[in-house]
């Protein structure tokens, strides 16, 4: 790793950089997964890697096999608006997914029935995201919360709400005791579960995407100013901006390749950019999509993208002989890396532990360390806009915030206990 920042610096890192931005054509089109009728809003690969699922704005959820390009099964019935988001459980047997119904449902991916409903948000449900060992799945609403629902029982309440926001929250992430958000605030809100504390960096503008890196040192944050960013995970320093595509009014997913070397987003004019993750360079576009690319998906080496065309595509990153790779490599300075300054800090100092952890979701989140990383249904093929609220910019900067203070769910109020009642 590079002495300064962490990040990797390896033959794998010079591979993929050096063959991007000596031939962009190494990615090629491999198959065109036509039958979504409305935006395709979020991509869910099984975790063997053979399959992925597409969530659409038309109501419903397709399988595909990205190998050969075929469509395996359609999954439709409960969803009476547009489908946000999905997420597979290890296993691949069943998958949860979200969307404008205000609820969400649990799957079994061989039957395509619903096997579960969770009830108790407001508004929109705009992402999903397991816990560690998957018993419970988090969701982001644009009732201004993010709700942690447990597994292991059959309630079809919440079990935590965590109600900070100020505006709608739109995706949500976990990397191991913590719980990270991106609200159309401009807030990152970053919850240490097994401490029960709460850290906000402030972007000043609307965050669409986070992801993080392979081993949780860096979030990858999207905003709607054109702009991605790394950001050093303990920290909140920016270690780098990404910019040249387009994205100031829907939300687009970028994500990092499966090296950690190259960042990926989809554009509003209908491009899927790839950027040098250390020097923040435009390597190489692609083209082929008819409307925004919305979402981008790695395994392995096959990148799946979707669009507000309801277009899906799969490429596949060309084989390159061993010689051609040693030689890019040889040919990148040994020094690439990270200027020991990061630029400018986003945050204060995190709020002091509080005297009473948050145990019984903390019990939730006791995982071993990871090895890696409601509204009018729109016409059909219209894209929807990232939030339904107000799209700007909170306070510059990161705030010191009180601990979490434990909550219990009482209808649809959700307040601190140190909060009077208004």
């Amino acid at each position: 790793p590079h002495p300064s920042t962490g990040l990797p610096r390896t033959p794998s890192f010079a591979m993929v950089a050096g063959v991007l931005a000596a031939a962009p054509q190494s990615f090629g089109l491999a198959h065109s997964l036509d039958g979504h009728t409305g935006a395709v809003l979020s991509l869910a690969w099984t975790k063997n890697g053979a399959y992925v699922l597409s969530a659409s704005q038309d109501k419903t959820l397709r399988l595909w096999n990205p190998q050969t390009g075929a469509h395996v099964k359609t999954y439709q019935g409960p969803h009476n608006h547009e489908v946000a988001d999905a997420v597979i459980s290890e296993d691949n047997s069943k998958f949860i997914s979200c969307g404008g119904d205000k609820h969400f449902f649990q799957w079994d991916v061989s039957t395509a029935q619903v096997i579960r409903k969770f009830v108790g948000h407001d508004r929109k449900v705009n992402a999903l995201a397991f816990g560690p060992n998957q018993d419970v799945v988090l969701s982001a609403s644009n009732d201004k919360t993010v709700r942690i629902w447990d597994l292991r029982t059959r309630s079809r309440g919440s079990m935590q709400s965590l109600a900070e926001a100020t505006d709608s929250v739109l995706c949500v992430a976990v990397a191991g005791d913590e719980i990270v958000s991106g609200c159309t605030d401009g807030a990152i809100r970053r919850y240490d579960v097994r401490k029960g504390q709460l850290v906000v960096d402030s972007l000043l503008q609307p965050v669409g995407s986070v992801s993080f890196s392979k081993d949780r040192a860096c979030m990858l944050v999207s905003t709607l100013d054109h702009n991605i960013r790394l950001l050093e995970r303990d920290t909140g320093n920016i270690l780098a901006t990404y910019s040249g595509h387009v994205n100031k009014r829907f939300k687009v997913q970028s994500t990092l390749d499966p090296t950690d070397s190259v960042v990926i987003s989809g554009s509003e004019d209908n491009r899927i950019c790839m950027w040098d993750l250390v020097e923040a360079k435009l390597l190489c576009t692609l083209t082929g999509h008819g409307g925004p690319v919305l979402c981008a998906s790695f395994s392995g080496g096959t990148l799946v993208t979707a669009a507000g065309d309801g277009g899906v595509k799969v490429w596949t990153a060309e084989v390159v002989p061993a010689t051609r790779a040693q030689s890019m490599a040889a040919a990148l300075p040994a020094d690439s890396g990270l200027p020991s300054e990061f630029g400018r800090s986003s945050r204060r100092p995190a709020s002091a532990l509080p005297a009473t952890p948050l145990t019984r979701l903390a019990a939730a989140f006791q995982a071993p360390a990871a090895t890696g990383p409601a509204t009018q249904a729109p016409a059909a093929g219209a894209v929807v806009d990232a939030a339904g609220g107000d799209v700007e910019g909170g306070r510059e900067g990161r705030s010191r915030s009180p601990p979490i203070a434990k909550r219990k769910d009482r209808g649809r109020k959700h307040r601190r206990k140190s909060e009077p009642e208004t």
